[in-house]
């Protein structure tokens, strides 16, 4: 792998910055319960960042940015207007 990336200190930054984004994203779309996300979006999103990870480094990571940005946000946004909800009534 080491040989993919490159031998330079900021190009390891980069991959182990991406590689943590793919990791966080992972763990994230794996704990949401399946109310929430069907198993076929969550296999498509893990499919997608981790090979896109190794076969490209960077476009995990953009894959990851993109779901943590939106669907995510989307779906935590919604969980928490369900408590304000739940602690009005």
């Amino acid at each position: 792998m080491i040989a993919l990336v490159g031998s330079s200190a900021p190009s390891l930054v980069l991959y182990a910055v991406s590689l943590v984004l793919v990791v966080w994203m992972v763990v994230d779309v794996v704990r949401r319960p399946q109310s929430t996300m069907a198993i076929s979006r969550k296999a498509a999103w893990i499919v997608g960042s981790v090979v896109g990870w190794l076969l490209f480094g960077f476009l995990g990571a953009a894959v990851a940015i993109v779901y943590l940005v939106g669907p995510r946000r989307r779906m935590n946004a919604g969980r928490h207007e369900t408590r304000r909800w739940m602690e009005r009534r």
